[in-house]
């Protein structure tokens, strides 16, 4: 038997309050003066908490966006040899980010574009050339970048074009290991001032700051409209001179048990009097958050704003009977307000349960926090359901479907791991030619149609994919999944792949590929950023392969196989007797000391 909520809701809290009622009678106000103090240290640690959550999630799009921004130059997309494409790239990328004040991408040389949002530019064009020999603080950041691996903040500096201090990000741009430039991003310390002016818990009396390193006011509710008197050489104003009394106190403010209310040891609680009022602040510094030095996140208060607290517990005693009558119509309505989204997400769940994603209905809005986070945490975890499925089926048209399940739904097997494996390295001859004979838009047409036909065959024969390399493939045999029969199947795969093209035309050309084939011991693991990963191997045995494509030119060969791809597959080979293969001997391949002993397929 179940029990409806309402009747939980108004028995367990009207009773509730009956006994507490009792209880606040019985013990008078006696407990009401100390906890003053305890409700003011509670509600100033999660405003604090509060505070630096959300100055983190101001500054994750600008994080995104370097992210963005270096992948593009680390994959090539992007490249300071396309000033055009890389300025347009960037205009689009600022657009997307309304609340960053500019950026600035310049390369190893110094020279480059500077970015500035067109709703914070005092004068001047939003977009210009930048060159680090006009700009004495550019060349040292260009200097500083060379050593950094990662995406840094710096300190505040003034931006003249602006009329403004901003934060800034500065980025490594690297691709191959190569320092190509710098992306530095700026946002006006005048934005996180209307962030902590908005914050919804201004309304209680409570005052947010940030500093920088301790002394220097970062942001505060007054600076909001960008009313900041600073230079380029004092970007931000010091404590001490700060229009705040309270924030010019900070330095001899005396400390306040906190223990009590928190674990966390970075959270600190003080006191200040000024002008006959006591005024509690909390604060807590950060590291890595918006600059080189550590950021003060804190607020104070005026201890009269709780004043009211205390009038509040005397008048309860004397209206106790009302407010149990009111609260009984209150719990009523919240009752069915809360019984509501409950049925709604019950209902909710039993589609997702039936596997109905795509009518799920849409959860209502609830005004108690708790069902509110568990609505839209629903309709987050059904996106994710979505989009899991949506990768599933995009991951799956670049590794057999088999794969691409076991990458998303066992992550842990595909842990780096050694073993002996059979490359396949095949490219197209004469592809430089065709480029120039067919133009691009063939050429990608062509290129589209003699992958598709490929992977399906490599598929086949269960090999992966790794890397497509210009008009390259590398396919690799025996990973992530064993398979005993790897290098046979490496083989029948080449073989396949050649007699397909003997008989197919792409767009009326025929295409020839050279094709190497090598075993040997090899890593495989997911690498790249931490954005971005890509499942590939590393090894000689990769080389080799590559090694006996090229060698095909010398040979007058279509296909060549290493000794040792031969010897793994004897037993296969034998009982197959397809294809026939033919010894060339030991050939002698670029960047090996040793001949490798080759075969290549006696149809070819």
């Amino acid at each position: 038997m179940t029990i409806p909520i309402r009747i939980v809701l108004v028995v367990g809290f009207c009773g509730l309050l009956a006994v507490s009622l009792g209880i606040v009678i019985y013990t008078g106000v006696s407990g009401a003066l100390s906890n003053t103090l305890a409700l003011i240290a509670g509600n100033s640690v999660r405003m604090v908490e509060n505070a630096e959550q959300r100055l983190s999630d101001e500054l994750s799009p600008i994080e995104a966006q370097a992210a963005w921004i270096a992948e593009s130059f680390s994959s090539g997309r992007l490249t300071f040899d396309d000033p055009q494409r890389l300025r347009l790239a960037l205009e689009s990328s600022m657009a997307a980010l309304p609340d960053l004040a500019g950026m600035i991408v310049i390369d190893r040389y110094g020279h480059g574009f500077q970015f500035l949002s067109k709703w914070q530019v005092v004068d001047g064009p939003s977009v210009q050339e930048v060159n680090i020999l006009a700009d004495g603080l550019l060349a040292k950041a260009l200097e500083s970048a060379r050593e950094i691996k990662i995406p840094v903040w710096r300190r505040p500096v003034w931006v003249p074009e602006l009329a403004q201090t901003a934060i800034n990000l500065h980025t490594p741009l690297v691709r191959d290991g190569h320092f190509l430039g710098l992306l530095i991003q700026g946002k006006a310390v005048a934005d996180l001032s209307n962030r902590l002016r908005d914050f919804d818990w201004t309304d209680s009396g409570a005052t947010p700051f940030l500093l920088y390193d301790g002394n220097q006011v970062l942001a505060h509710p007054s600076l909001a409209e960008g009313a900041l008197n600073a230079t380029e050489e004092a970007p931000l104003p010091t404590v001490s001179a700060f229009d705040d009394p309270v924030i010019q106190s900070l330095p001899i403010m005396a400390p306040l048990r906190l223990q009590d209310f928190t674990e966390d040891e970075r959270f600190k609680l003080g006191q200040v009097f000024f002008e006959n009022r006591r005024y509690l602040i909390s604060y807590a510094q950060f590291s890595g958050l918006a600059a080189d030095k550590p950021i003060t996140v804190g607020l104070y208060v005026d201890e009269d704003q709780y004043r009211p607290l205390r009038t509040k517990i005397y008048e309860m005693i004397g209206a106790s009977l009302s407010v149990l009558a009111i609260s009984v119509a209150i719990t009523l309505w919240l009752a069915k307000q809360t019984g509501q989204p409950i049925r709604a997400l019950a209902a909710a769940s039993n589609r997702v349960a039936a596997g109905d994603l795509d009518h799920v209905p849409a959860l209502p809005h609830s005004r108690l926090r708790e069902l509110e986070a568990a609505s839209r945490g629903f309709e987050r975890m059904v996106a994710g359901l979505k989009e899991r499925e949506r990768i599933l089926d995009l991951f799956g048209r670049v590794v057999p479907q088999k794969i691409a399940e076991r990458m998303l739904h066992a992550p842990d097997g595909l842990s780096p791991q050694q073993t002996e494996a059979t490359v396949l390295f095949c490219d197209l001859a004469r592809f430089t030619n065709m480029t120039e004979e067919l133009g691009p838009e063939k050429v990608v047409t062509v290129l589209n149609a003699y992958f598709t036909d490929l992977v399906d065959v490599i598929h086949t024969f269960d090999g992966i994919v790794t890397q497509f390399q210009g008009d390259a493939i590398l396919a690799v045999f025996n990973l992530p999944m064993a398979d005993p029969d790897h290098a046979f199947k490496a083989i029948e795969a080449g073989t396949v792949i050649q007699r397909h093209l003997n008989r197919q035309s792409y767009e009326g050309e025929r295409l020839t590929a050279r094709i190497g084939i090598a075993t040997g011991p090899l890593i495989a693991a997911l690498v790249g950023a931490e954005s971005r990963l890509n499942y590939t191997v590393h090894g000689d045995t990769v080389n080799v392969a590559a090694r006996l494509e090229e060698l095909n030119k010398a040979l007058d060969t279509h296909i060549l196989i290493a000794e040792s791809t031969v010897n793994a597959a004897k037993a296969p080979l034998a009982a197959a007797n397809n294809p026939k293969l033919k010894s060339l001997g030991p050939q002698t391949i670029r960047g090996r000391e040793t001949p490798v002993t080759v075969f290549t397929t006696t149809s070819d």
